[in-house]
C-alpha cells in the first residue's frame, strides 16, 4: 500500500492532526485568556513579559496552520506568503525563548533584591520588549532570502523550504542559533531558578525558631520549587527533540521525517503550556477564574443570561435602594413628630 503523505502512514496521519488541532485550540485560547488577564491587570514589568510570551506562542500558533494546510495537501499563498511565514516562525520562536530568560531574571531580581526590584517601572519593560522583538526580526532577517517554495521529489507536491539555504549555511547558521537561543537561556535559566531556590531556602531556614513565619516561608519554598521544576521540564521537554534533530538532519545524520513532525509539535505544545505555567500558575488563579476566563474568551454565556444577570442584579440594586430611602424617610419622620412634641410641649 502506498503511503500518501511523507512516508507516513494514513492513521499516524489522523492520529497527528486531530493532536495538532487540539494542541492549536489550547495555544490560541490559553493566550487570549492570559493577554486577556495582563490588560484587565495593573501594569508591571512581569505583566509586559507574560503578555509578550503570550502574544510570541499566539503569533507561531497561528503561522502553523500553514504548514498543516502544506503538510496534508500544498503549500498554499505562493512565495510571499512563504517567505514571510518562514521569518515570522522564527522570529517569534526568537522572542518567546528571550522572553523565557527575561521573565527568569525579573523573578531572580524580585526574589533576591526586592526593594529595588519595587522600582523597576512598566514603562522600562515596554522598550525591553520591543527590543526583543527588533533583535528577533534581525535574527531572523537572512529567512527572508532563504525560504522558497519547491517541489518534492517523492510525492511531487509544493512545500515552502529552506533548501535553497545550502548544507553548509544551515549548518552554520543553525549551529548558532542552537547555541544562542538553546544552550545558554537553559544554563541561565537553571543557574537563576536555582538562585531563587537557594534564597528561598535560606529564608525559611533563618526562620526556624518562629514557627508560624517558618510554615509560611516553607510552604512558599515548596510552591516555588514545584513551579520551577516544571517549567525547566517544559522548556527541556519540548524544545530539546526539535533542537537536537534539526541540527541530525542538516548534518544528514538522521532523515526521519515522523520524529522531525513529532519534534515541531512539542514545539507547538511549549507554546500551549506556556499559558498555564507562566501566565495562569504563575499568577495563582482559582480554577473558577481560568474556567471564567476561558468561557468569557469563546463567549459560551448566551445573551439571555447576560442579560438575566444584568436585570436580577439591577433588580437587587433598586430594592437596596428603596429600603435606603424607605429607612431615611421613616427616620425623619421620627424628627418632625420629636420637634412638634417639643414645642407644643414648650408652648404649654
Amino acid at each position: 500500500m502506498q503511503k500518501p503523505v511523507e512516508g507516513i502512514s494514513l492513521p499516524l496521519i489522523i492520529c497527528g492532526s486531530c493532536l495538532y488541532f487540539v494542541v492549536f485550540a489550547l495555544s490560541i485560547t490559553g493566550n487570549c485568556f492570559v493577554l486577556t488577564t495582563c490588560y484587565r491587570r495593573r501594569a508591571s514589568s512581569l505583566k509586559w513579559f507574560i503578555a509578550n510570551l503570550a502574544v510570541a506562542d499566539l503569533t507561531f500558533a497561528l503561522l502553523t496552520i500553514l504548514d498543516a494546510i502544506s503538510f496534508l495537501w500544498n503549500w498554499i499563498g505562493g512565495q510571499v506568503s512563504c517567505k514571510i511565514q518562514g521569518f515570522f516562525v522564527a522570529s517569534s520562536w526568537n522572542t518567546s525563548i528571550m522572553t523565557l530568560v527575561a521573565i527568569s531574571y525579573e523573578r531572580v531580581k524580585t526574589v533576591v533584591d526586592p526593594f529595588d526590584a519595587r522600582f523597576i517601572d512598566s514603562v522600562s519593560a515596554s522598550k525591553k520588549v520591543v527590543s526583543l522583538w527588533v533583535i528577533s526580526l534581525a535574527i531572523g532577517s537572512p529567512l527572508l532570502h532563504v525560504y522558497r517554495i519547491v517541489r518534492e521529489e517523492e510525492s511531487g507536491k509544493a512545500v515552502c523550504s529552506n533548501e535553497p539555504f545550502g548544507d553548509l549555511e544551515r549548518q552554520i547558521y543553525y549551529g548558532i542559533h542552537g547555541v544562542c537561543f538553546f544552550i545558554i537561556p537553559l544554563i541561565y535559566m537553571l543557574y537563576a531558578q536555582f538562585t531563587i531556590f537557594r534564597t528561598l531556602r535560606s529564608r525559611a531556614q533563618s526562620f526556624s525558631g518562629q514557627s508560624c513565619l517558618h510554615t509560611t516561608l516553607t510552604c512558599r519554598h515548596r510552591k516555588v520549587a514545584k513551579t520551577l521544576t516544571a517549567l525547566t521540564l517544559a522548556f527541556v521537554i519540548c524544545w530539546s527533540p526539535f533542537m537536537i534533530f534539526r541540527q541530525l538532519m542538516y548534518f544528514h545524520l538522521s532523515n526521519e521525517r515522523h520524529v522531525w513532525r513529532s519534534a515541531q509539535l512539542l514545539v507547538l505544545v511549549n507554546s500551549a503550556l506556556d499559558p498555564i505555567l507562566y501566565g495562569i500558575y504563575s499568577e495563582n488563579l482559582s480554577s473558577k477564574q481560568v474556567l471564567g476566563g476561558f468561557v468569557k474568551c469563546f463567549g459560551f454565556i448566551r445573551t439571555s443570561a447576560r442579560v438575566r444577570i444584568f436585570t436580577t442584579t439591577e433588580t437587587k440594586r433598586s430594592q437596596r435602594n428603596t429600603g435606603i430611602n424607605s429607612t431615611r424617610a421613616r427616620l425623619s419622620m421620627r424628627k418632625l413628630t420629636n420637634i412638634n412634641t417639643n414645642r407644643v410641649i414648650s408652648a404649654n
